[in-house]
């Protein structure tokens, strides 16, 4: 290696050392985050799996299966025996412990299975009493859970066979869980992207230092760039929602009411995050910190690929009033359980009150230059 290759090297090295957001981009966030999700779920010696229970009519037949549920509930599970490709046995590699949860009818543990309150359920037969486990054959998480419940991985076959239904209906897969969270995440995305990444990009390369000096006011500057935000953003989840309906027979079974209104809210809502966000940031790397790290924890803790009920106990109401969280809770309520425009009313006015308190703030801390 010559000197000026070295010196040069060396410069761009001293330039890393002296941006503290470089420094905290590159070791300081992913740390924190692989503490976070540490924390959230390695500390988990045995893993929690929640089954729902439709308890009978029959006092005897209740008290049956309730007895069982407490038995199954009062040992752990574990898969003994794991040979890996170098034939080494490792025992007891994955321990699992159920919780029961009790619904007096089916209506109620379908509402819970389609909110992720459980991963599957269990009916008695009315004229056997045999236990009918109840899941989606997709859902890996349903599967495993049902795996480890069988307590015989050896006969797992032999299992589903008999005593297992397969639910593929609309409205209890699992992409109708997924396709309402992959919607309101792409709503969020393209939000804090085309809107706040623009701002700031405008702002660095100085344009905003020429509208300044027009006769513009800043809140028409920064509507103009929401309300064209609005319009692509319509465009795209429709596109999103029309294919995920052709292809995957996935649709809103509320209505395409409560589903405009829900991309009108979180449009407003994440719009007014985005113009926040970008209201103060002078350097791309810092732009692009803020609007990353915004994206991540949100779309990580918010329940978009699994539902954020797996998370400990005291984080869940934490991530439940999240913005994204609030914005899949109804979109799922809405395709999935039917919900109209008056079931998630609060929902919609909430996010569009999150969305106007900070397009307010960020419209009276923006820096032009």
């Amino acid at each position: 290696m010559n000197n000026a290759l070295l010196n040069l090297m060396m410069t761009q090295f001293r330039q890393y050392m002296r941006e503290p957001q470089i420094l905290f981009w590159s070791f300081g966030f992913p740390l924190l985050l692989v503490w976070l999700l540490g924390v959230s779920f390695a500390d988990k010696e045995v893993g929690e799996r929640t089954v729902g229970v439709v308890l009978p009519a029959n006092a005897q037949a209740q008290a049956d299966i309730r007895a069982w549920a407490d038995k199954v509930s009062s040992k752990e599970h574990t898969l003994s025996t794991i040979v890996n490709a170098g034939e080494l046995k490792r025992d007891h590699l994955v321990k699992v412990k159920y919780q029961f949860k009790y619904y007096q009818n089916r209506d109620e543990v379908v509402r819970g299975l389609k909110r992720g309150d459980v991963q599957m359920f269990v009916e008695p037969d009315a004229t056997s009493g045999k236990r009918i486990y109840y899941l989606d054959p997709q859902n890996n998480e349903a599967m495993l859970t049902y795996f480890f419940l069988g307590d015989d991985p050896s006969g797992l076959a032999k299992v589903v066979d008999k005593d297992m239904s397969v639910l593929e209906s609309p409205g209890l897969r699992y992409v109708d869980f997924l396709v309402p969270g992959l919607i309101a995440m792409a709503i969020m995305e393209t939000c804090l992207i085309a809107v706040g990444w623009t701002l700031i990009e405008k702002r660095a390369t100085k344009v905003t230092r020429q509208m300044r000096i027009t006769p513009m006011s800043r809140h028409d500057f920064l509507a103009a760039h929401v309300l064209a935000c609005f319009v692509f953003s319509f465009a795209e989840i429709l596109a999103i929602y029309f294919f995920a309906q052709s292809y995957f027979d996935v649709h809103a079974q509320g209505g395409l009411a409560p589903f405009v209104l829900l991309i009108i809210a979180g449009n407003l809502c994440f719009a007014g995050i985005a113009i926040l966000a970008a209201a103060r940031a002078i350097k791309a790397q810092t732009a692009s910190g803020l609007l990353e790290i915004t994206i991540l924890i949100l779309v990580i803790f918010s329940g978009i690929f699994f539902s954020y009920k797996q998370f400990p106990e005291w984080m869940v109401s934490i991530i439940q009033v999240l913005p994204l969280t609030i914005l899949v809770d109804a979109m799922r309520m809405v395709f999935v359980e039917g919900a109209g425009v008056m079931d998630i009313a609060r929902q919609a006015i909430i996010l569009t009150l999150i969305g106007f308190g900070t397009f307010v703030t960020g419209a009276k801390i923006f820096r032009w230059y």
